[in-house]
């Protein structure tokens, strides 16, 4: 009898090989000296990001604001991934795992800046806004419509299980944990929430995102200083400890791998996904949409959520589980990470808070992402478009009361296959992509 679990289990390992790995870290190191190190624009980048934060925009205008887009885009990579992702990255590296991510994040914040100026230089435009991605680069600029298709089905299909039901699964464990309430009850608010937004536009979506990130972010932060303070006396031998043991070779394989891993959402974490998905080419969704005409400075802006996410959040993660020396007496991720922040007073309340916003966030733009698959595939778009968000209401319910091992499994497998086209067209349009002082400064 064929065992479809452990053939889903094998494709996933497949998928996520060293080959491909090894592929994403020579992409970002390629657009790193390509372009001449765009990291150095980070600063200008989060200066940029606010200056657009108070900009206002009529209602019946098209287009969103650049300092929404980017927190739409934190939402879609923010998550429980980056909390309990890191715990799990000790658990199979080693303690060294945590330089190698942050050397990660660093690296991809060029492939993050490349594929978002190359899909904005390329997007296009209807009566309701700006639109765009991979699927369209490929399909009409570089003329492979088979690879456009292959990039939207992977997407849809990544949707319904990293956006929907692994993310409402995660929110619901967390609530249920801390407070013990009913499953079903929680589970039927948080999709009736997430399905308001999601039947919405990229604006409603952009405007709850753009509340919800940056509190879940203040919350998380604040526990993480608080801790940082607690636990002062341990933080620079943490941080001696991690960079020696990085260059252990189990702790450096573990990191490679482990900062694939930093997204994942629930207990029995798959290897898979790119905690920032720099090199997927589902961010630059989103990027499509905003006002903002300088490719290039709004590539800068979105380059900014890798720095966000991994260069800090995960970082700072990984140096307090060090700290608090619960790495040493728990091997399951969410016990490392429970019993770390139950040491901060009412910190279990504080990190159920911000492991729930963060999933409730993303649900709505994994959603949009999904949404802007289905668009590219059908002519038909409203009727396909309304199908594609009842099931995806559906996936939202059903993640947030069942296991979902395989589920997660074939999420990982449609991200990972994401990255083989987008990088394909990265490479392929490569000359076109610019950074310079000369293009930011431009109006």
């Amino acid at each position: 009898m064929i065992n479809f679990k452990n053939i889903i289990i094998n494709l996933q390992e497949l998928v996520w090989s060293l080959p491909v790995i090894f592929l994403l870290i020579f992409t970002h190191l390629y657009f790193t000296i390509k372009l001449k190190f765009p990291q150095r624009g980070i600063v200008a980048g989060l200066k940029y990001m606010f200056k657009f934060k108070d900009e206002k925009i009529e209602s019946n205008s098209s287009g969103i604001s650049s300092y929404k887009a980017l927190m739409s885009v934190l939402a879609a990579t923010l998550g429980t991934g980056n909390i309990i992702g890191i715990a799990t990255a000790i658990a199979i590296g080693g303690i060294g795992s945590i330089f190698w991510i942050f050397v990660s994040g660093i690296i991809a914040i060029a492939t993050k800046y490349a594929e978002t100026y190359i899909v904005l230089k390329y997007r296009k435009k209807d009566k309701n806004g700006y639109y765009g991605g991979t699927m369209y680069v490929l399909s009409e600029r570089i003329d492979n419509k088979l690879l456009g298709i292959l990039f939207s089905i992977f997407l849809i299909i990544a949707s319904f299980g990293i956006g929907a039901m692994i993310q409402s699964n995660s929110a619901v464990n967390s609530i249920i944990t801390t407070f013990k309430i009913n499953k079903r009850v929680v589970a039927i608010i948080i999709t009736i929430l997430c399905t308001y937004v999601i039947f919405g536009n990229e604006k409603r979506i952009s405007n709850i995102s753009s509340i919800l990130v940056p509190l879940a972010t203040f919350v998380y932060l604040f526990m993480c200083i608080a801790l940082m303070i607690q636990f002062r006396n341990f933080l620079i031998p943490s941080i001696i400890r991690i960079v020696k043991q990085a260059f252990n070779f189990r702790s450096a394989t573990g990191g490679i791998l482990s900062s694939i891993m930093i997204a994942s959402m629930s207990a029995g974490f798959s290897k898979g996904l790119f905690s920032n998905e720099a090199g997927m080419g589902s961010s630059p969704i989103f990027d499509c949409t905003v006002r903002e005409n300088n490719i290039s400075k709004q590539s800068l802006i979105s380059s900014t959520a890798v720095f966000i996410d991994t260069v800090i959040l995960c970082t700072i993660t990984g140096i307090i589980l060090v700290s608090s020396s619960s790495y040493l007496v728990c091997y399951d991720p969410i016990q490392m990470v429970n019993m770390t922040f139950s040491k901060f007073p009412f910190g279990e309340f504080f990190l159920t808070f911000s492991l729930v916003i963060f999933s409730i966030a993303t649900i709505p733009c994994w959603g949009y992402y999904g949404s802007c698959g289905v668009k590219f595939l059908f002519k038909s778009r409203n009727f396909y478009m309304i199908i594609y968000k009842l099931i995806y209401a559906i996936c939202i319910y059903m993640g947030a009361i069942f296991t979902l091992d395989t589920v997660w499994s074939l999420s990982a497998i449609a991200n990972g296959l994401m990255i083989l086209p987008n990088i394909y067209m990265l490479f392929k349009l490569s000359r076109e992509i610019k950074y310079t002082k000369k293009d930011l400064n431009k109006s």
